[in-house]
């Protein structure tokens, strides 16, 4: 999404939702091959703050919900936006930030 748009991507680890039970999957190796395969295409593109645990950086990459379900939306809608998903009873959280090209590509803080 980011390298096809000429952007940069900031990304709220804290903000991410993340389904009941991931986390131990993560810890006890349960993860598709896909995650490995994601991982191994795309981590060079993403830098990590220091403090984001391994388990996080690991499920960041699952393909079961990496990437098909981002939207982005202009910052002054992004509000209403999550406001009205989640009226119609969709799930939506708001995890980041486009920004100006730059290095790296997605941050992860």
């Amino acid at each position: 999404m980011a390298a096809g748009s000429g952007v940069s991507l900031r990304i709220d680890s804290s903000k991410v939702p993340l389904l009941t039970g991931a986390i131990d999957c993560v810890r006890a190796g349960l993860v598709p091959g896909g995650l490995k395969n994601n991982r191994e295409f795309a981590e060079c593109l993403v830098g990590y703050s220091q403090n984001i645990p391994e388990e996080i950086r690991t499920i960041l990459f699952d393909p079961q919900t990496a990437g098909g379900l981002l939207l982005s939306v202009a910052r002054s809608d992004a509000a209403r936006l999550v406001e009205a998903l989640r009226h119609a009873d969709v799930p939506a959280a708001e995890i980041g930030e486009v920004l100006p090209p730059g290095k790296p590509l997605i941050a992860v803080v």
